[in-house]
């Protein structure tokens, strides 16, 4: 778990994502403590965000999907049941991405590929998801990938852009939150306390992390009307 949340929190870069889940250790630690994590956050930022952000979404679409706790929090969300499709470069990723699905009964299906090169063809009734993940990218693959999500805005599609609440790991935020906001994007900081599940508050101690508190920074846009 310390040496998990060493690379994961305290020494971001462009390749994080493949050092970060080196070994099975790693990788276990990843999915019990950051995906619930992840999944619980998102849900705080779509209590504070309202239902009218997903109103009318059909299909999830989570770029970077990780354990997809982020794209299953969006789907059973969602007023009618969403489905949930995902990309993610790492199969282990996938593996536990299909867990997740099974265990919440959210109907979809991940494949391996880069996000950017696999960006989908979105537009009213999807939502494209994208949590924790812009920051990993390279400055040039970020930039392509901000260039794809106002198309898909452009285009009617709703965005959900979580990220953390540090400005540290995050410098080009302000960018994209200038850059989206002329296609009706709203930025938040969202934050509200946790009343922690046992293992993750004895995660926490053994991290030396604290998420009596939890949250992240959010960048939203609902489907267009028609």
């Amino acid at each position: 778990m310390r040496a998990l949340s060493a690379r994961y929190v305290e020494r971001r870069g462009d390749d994080l994502a493949s050092r970060a889940l080196e070994g099975a250790a790693k990788r276990a630690a990843f999915a019990l403590y950051y995906a619930p994590l992840h999944f619980l956050a998102a849900r705080a930022a779509l209590r504070s965000l309202g239902p009218d952000l997903l109103a009318g979404v059909r299909r999830v679409h989570e770029l970077g999907c990780g354990t997809a706790a982020v794209g299953v929090a969006v789907a059973l969300a969602c007023e009618r049941a969403a489905a949930w499709s995902g990309v993610d470069r790492s199969g282990w990723a996938l593996a536990e991405a299909r867990h997740t699905l099974r265990a919440f009964g959210v109907p979809g299906r991940g494949r391996r590929a880069d996000l950017v090169r696999a960006f989908p063809r979105v537009g009213r009734g999807d939502l494209v998801c994208l949590a924790w993940t812009a920051n990993e990218l390279s400055p040039a693959a970020r930039d392509t990938l901000l260039e794809r999500l106002q198309q898909a805005a452009r285009r009617g599609a709703a965005l959900l852009v979580l990220e953390p609440l540090a400005s540290g790991p995050s410098p080009w935020w302000p960018e994209w939150a200038e850059r989206l906001s002329a296609l009706d994007t709203v930025e938040r900081r969202v934050r509200e306390p946790l009343e922690r599940p046992e293992w993750i508050a004895r995660l926490d101690e053994a991290s030396g992390l604290d998420h009596a508190e939890i949250g992240a920074r959010v960048l939203a846009r609902a489907v267009s009307p028609r």
